[in-house]
């Protein structure tokens, strides 16, 4: 499994939502006035998150950056 880390830039965020409805597993709406991270558990990592990741966990990841409309979101391998 890939190690990947995602991160979330909270100034370019709008919170428009769409990670959360691809992935409601690792993106959630929080307090923060921008999306955050979180675990399996629903423990928040805030904006950056570095995990092992399935084939399909990454394959979400990707797909909820690129849905975003204004490009908060990265996902790094490695």
């Amino acid at each position: 499994m890939p190690r990947i880390t995602v991160k979330i830039d909270p100034s370019a965020c709008i919170l428009a939502a769409n990670c959360v409805g691809m992935e409601p597993q690792l993106f959630q709406i929080g307090e923060a006035s921008h999306v955050e991270l979180i675990d399996a558990n629903c423990v928040s990592h805030g904006t950056a998150y570095t995990f092992e990741a399935t084939g399909a966990e990454l394959e979400l990841a990707e797909e909820a950056a690129e849905s975003c409309p204004t490009r908060a979101i990265t996902v790094e391998r490695g």
